[in-house]
């Protein structure tokens, strides 16, 4: 059994409204709110997941995952 290198990916998106004369400042808006947190993602913003396989690996690391049987029971995390 090989070990792979996998990023794992969260999405979370909110749509909302910004008073802008255009599309680039409407963009920086949007973002200068962000981060002074005047918006905020929550788990109800959650919209979606992706897994991709980076690499093969010759370490394990401290993220190393033992195999599991996705076939069986529901996926952590309840998504």
């Amino acid at each position: 059994m090989k070990f792979y290198k996998v990023a794992v990916m969260e999405v979370y998106r909110k749509v909302v409204s910004i008073q802008a004369n255009n599309e680039r400042e409407a963009n920086q808006r949007a973002y200068d709110a962000w981060n002074n947190t005047e918006i905020i993602l929550d788990e109800n913003d959650f919209d979606g997941m992706e897994v991709s396989v980076l690499s093969e690996s010759d370490e394990t690391g401290e993220n190393f995952i033992k195999g599991h049987d996705y076939g069986k029971g529901t996926a952590k995390n309840g998504r």
